[in-house]
């Protein structure tokens, strides 16, 4: 199987409300020899105000989010059509599963793509971060994880890369593809000191592979930032095949076996340590049976005929089988829909396989076409999407009604004082602020960098002032 290795660089932090400013991608084959590249950099949506601390960190001036090449859909579908062409093969990056691919699936979603498209046509996803922490954890030898500022082991891509000699510095370094070259020379080096586990950590890029361990009833190991603690598993949530609960087994079974399923719920965010760990199958967890990884336990830890006994307790009493269950399946139930589409993608439901065609067709249309084809959707939020994504870059096909409602709501959403979940341009101000003041005053580049954004940010508040 061939290899898809990728970074992007977002407008900031929240997936729900920021896009992908650059991209790049680099097809691999087996034994990581590059066979293409990508490297894109987009303009941002007029609806969106990017983050002045985003834009500080990756080097993104003002006059590039206006002057890029292409609009933030066409980047997005020169990604898709990558995937879809590059496909099978698993998709890669560094730190991507928990933030790069929450911001492409959001950004896809509302782009009218497919927001899973990094596991359709038979890829998987894999993080090289978590690689690296498994590596750390289970053969600390093979490869150099730095200390940072504070002491502690830091994971940050060019600290890791750096120590491990590959250049990466830190003018480089939130570039998407000096990233993704680091990336990839990063993996090939972990392959070669770490085989075993890195072919380990690569087969559990395949959901089944984690469904089937915990599901066997065995002694296994679950990795976390810097340690492992002893589980087994227990249940999959009735209504998410992906996400399993196991127990840590060095808490005694007596503290919660017998809880009915409303004091569980409790017990996944108590304080301190938690009997009990959810597990995302298709987000490539570190999971080793016990005798592969006992080894790197503190010898306190390695106790295994206690936690065969509790494991045992566990698969033994049926009743709390079921309650866990039932407190999966509850674990959400109370969580109120977002009144944005954007934060919808998860509370949402999913598309159907119709809208998901309607989606194709409109992309494949022209602008004068589009909007005949979103009356059709069955998904009020992808009416939406089209409506949005028409008044931004093809608003010359909008009638005059629609084009003013249009901009009434793009004056609101970037100028509102309202309380509302994403940026603004009144609050970007503020963060620039703020911002300033945690800068060193001798940073004479950040300074004025921040300088630049901090104007951009006022014509463009003083801009849509006027025009309201």
């Amino acid at each position: 199987m061939s290899f898809v290795i990728y970074d992007l660089e977002t407008s900031g932090l929240e997936a729900q409300w920021n896009v992908p400013l650059q991209a790049a991608l680099i097809h691999a084959g087996p034994d990581l020899e590059p066979l293409g590249e990508l490297s894109l950099r987009c303009r941002l949506p007029a609806h969106i105000v990017p983050s002045p601390g985003a834009l500080l960190t990756t080097g993104i001036r003002p006059e590039q989010l206006e002057q890029a090449p292409l609009s933030s859909t066409e980047m997005l579908n020169i990604i898709a059509k990558a995937l879809g062409s590059w496909a099978p093969a698993t998709v890669i990056g560094y730190n991507t599963i928990r933030f790069d691919e929450e911001v492409l699936r959001h950004a896809f979603f509302t782009h009218l793509l497919p927001p899973y498209a990094t596991q359709l046509n038979g890829h998987r996803r894999a993080d090289l971060l978590t690689m690296v922490r498994a590596v750390a954890m289970l053969e600390p030898g093979a490869s150099t994880v730095p200390l940072g500022a504070t002491g502690k082991p830091s994971f940050k891509l060019g600290d890791i890369c750096r120590a491990n000699g590959i250049a990466l510095s830190e003018d480089d370094a939130h570039d998407a593809l000096a990233d993704t070259k680091a990336t990839l020379a990063l993996f090939r080096h972990l392959r070669e000191a770490a085989p075993a586990i890195v072919a380990t950590m690569l087969g559990l890029a395949d959901k089944a592979v984690a469904n089937r361990m915990l599901a066997g009833g065995e002694l296994l190991l679950l990795g976390g930032a810097s340690r492992l603690t002893p589980v087994v598993g227990v249940t999959p949530n009735p209504t998410v095949a992906t996400s399993w609960a196991a127990v840590d087994l060095t808490v005694d079974p007596a503290d919660y076996l017998d809880l009915p399923a409303e004091e569980i719920v409790a017990l996944f965010s108590q304080r301190g340590v938690r009997p009990i760990r959810t597990i995302k199958t298709n987000a490539q967890p570190i999971l080793v049976r016990y005798e592969q990884g006992c080894h790197a336990l503190q010898p306190e830890q390695q106790d295994l005929a206690l936690y065969n006994e509790r494991a045992a307790r566990v698969r033994e009493h049926a009743g709390f089988r079921s309650n866990l269950a039932t407190a999966l399946a509850n674990r959400f139930a109370d969580r109120e829909l977002s009144p944005y589409p954007e934060a919808t993608l998860y509370g949402g439901g999913f598309l159907s396989n119709e809208d998901a065609r309607a989606c194709a067709l409109w992309h494949a249309s022209p602008w004068e076409d589009r909007a005949a084809i979103s009356v059709g959707f069955g998904d009020e939020r992808l009416k939406a999407f089209a409506n949005r994504l028409t008044l931004l870059e093809a608003p010359q096909t909008l009638p005059p009604a629609a084009w003013q409602k249009g901009q009434a709501w793009l004056r609101d959403r970037l100028t509102t004082e309202g309380d509302v979940p994403w940026l603004t341009l009144p609050k970007a101000l503020s963060e620039v602020a703020i911002l300033r003041q945690t800068l060193p005053g001798d940073d004479a580049g950040r300074h004025g960098h921040l300088d630049a954004i901090e104007r951009w940010l006022s014509e463009q508040n003083r801009f849509f002032q006027l025009a309201a």
